[in-house]
């Protein structure tokens, strides 16, 4: 037998819960249902065998935390959630064969980061003050013989530096469209990271949209959807039928959202974890992160960035697909001779690695900044944003919000959007 509801969101992420809550508040009766047997999607934590919670999805609520300006911050805040601000910490850039590893100067990383700053920031003028072609890449601006890169002494080594970019990017500099780089709005202020990790985050979310009513189902998949009589939508899942008058998010589409879809970029950054029985590496107190060049194959980061105390572990972000056992892909993320003091680097107590390319939930980290190619542009979020059916199915999700597309403040302004136009809709019924 169905149930009818006022709402089904698919999908106990944090757009969808924002949403949830949101609808809760307003008394409407909504069911969350989620395909995993967890809520929080790709902000997942892990405390299994770690000296801390360790987040394999997003870790930072960037900008705006003493500020309020990043969404999230408020609704940590409002939870209570503890967070720690983003300490200043030295980071150290090797050179790397493979088999030795020496550190450059400070000087001589301050002088390479210096001009890639003036370099990343004459391309967002060029990009807001003309109108580059659709087919240009951000690599032929920043690695071009007039970039401000080449105005270094080592202009390899900052080409290298440059390529960590693709990391927070999720694409090479050469699939990525110079013409909408800093599209959009970024917050500006603190960075911070929850004491407990964001699956924490989105734990409590959750709870406070139960206390309101909302009914949340775990492990629960949906498998089809069908626009029923008088407007209802008939949910499908592996366990039972529900009947709603509004739905969040699923297929079937028409061609205009499959194209588009089509020509979203899903970005690749998986991270690896490395448990050591003892803090090896110098700088334990000082150094927040160590990268090696010329491959940006990986920035390892010291955790205790967002802790009180240093631990024995590393986070390493990588933006190749991981498809090794943990301690044999940290063995290659590490170069050989790399880091070592006193002792040469022992073996990894434990370790574990995402692969969030190959979950079918997940599909990849975020979406990317727009890439190269016509008819691609921001817009593109807009059109992943928009209902159907006569606005009873709606989408929301980072990659439905042209101003933060890619980012935690961008799944939680999509939730809050859809909430509220599904709780307009839902008042005319």
């Amino acid at each position: 037998m169905s149930k009818l509801l006022d709402t089904v969101v698919t999908g106990a992420r944090l757009s969808g819960l924002v949403a949830a809550r949101d609808l809760a508040t307003k008394g409407y009766s909504v069911l969350v249902l989620e395909a995993r047997e967890r809520v929080g999607g790709r902000a997942y934590t892990v405390t299994y065998h770690m000296h801390a919670p360790i987040d394999l999805g997003c870790s930072w609520i960037y900008g705006g935390w003493l500020q309020g300006g990043n969404p999230a911050g408020e609704i940590a805040r409002r939870l209570g959630v503890k967070t720690h601000l983003l300490k200043a910490t030295e980071s150290p850039v090797y050179i790397s064969d493979g088999k030795t590893s020496r550190p450059l100067s400070p000087s001589v990383v301050f002088q390479l980061r210096s001009n890639i700053s003036s370099s990343m920031a004459a391309m967002h003028k060029l990009a807001k003050t003309s109108l580059p072609s659709l087919r240009i890449p951000l690599s032929d601006f920043l690695l071009s013989q007039g970039s401000s890169l080449f105005l270094s002494s080592q202009p390899a080594l900052a080409s290298h530096l440059t390529r960590n970019l693709e990391i927070p990017l999720g694409a090479p500099l050469e699939r990525v469209s110079l013409r909408w780089i800093g599209w959009g709005n970024a917050s500006a202020g603190s960075d911070a990271a929850p004491e407990a990790g964001f699956q924490h985050l989105v734990e409590k979310l959750n709870g406070e949209a139960q206390s309101l009513g909302c009914e949340t189902r775990l492990g629960e998949r949906v498998n089809s959807l069908e626009r029923i009589e008088d407007g209802w939508i008939a949910v499908v899942t592996d366990r039972a039928v529900y009947n709603a008058r509004t739905v969040t998010f699923t297929p079937p589409l028409p061609a205009r959202r499959l194209e588009t879809i089509a020509g979203t970029h899903v970005g690749v950054l998986e991270k690896l974890v490395l448990v050591y029985p003892v803090a090896w590496w110098p700088g334990r107190s000082s150094v927040g992160s160590f990268t090696f060049l010329p491959k940006p194959l990986a920035i390892l980061e010291d955790y205790s960035d967002a802790k009180a105390s240093s631990f024995p572990l590393y986070v390493v972000l990588c933006c190749t697909h991981l498809t090794q056992p943990a301690p044999h892909v940290g063995s290659t993320c590490i170069p050989r001779g790399a880091l070592q003091s006193t002792v040469s680097p022992p073996k990894p107590v434990t370790g574990v690695k995402t692969n969030w390319m190959d979950d079918p939930l997940a599909r990849g980290a975020t979406s990317t900044s727009s890439v190269i190619g016509e008819g691609r542009s921001p817009l593109d979020f807009t059109e992943l944003g928009k209902p159907l059916w006569d606005g009873r199915l709606g989408f929301a999700g980072e990659h439905t919000d042209a101003d933060h597309g890619g980012s935690l403040a961008g799944a939680v302004v999509s939730g809050q959007r859809e909430a509220a136009r599904v709780a307009r809709l839902l008042a005319r019924q």
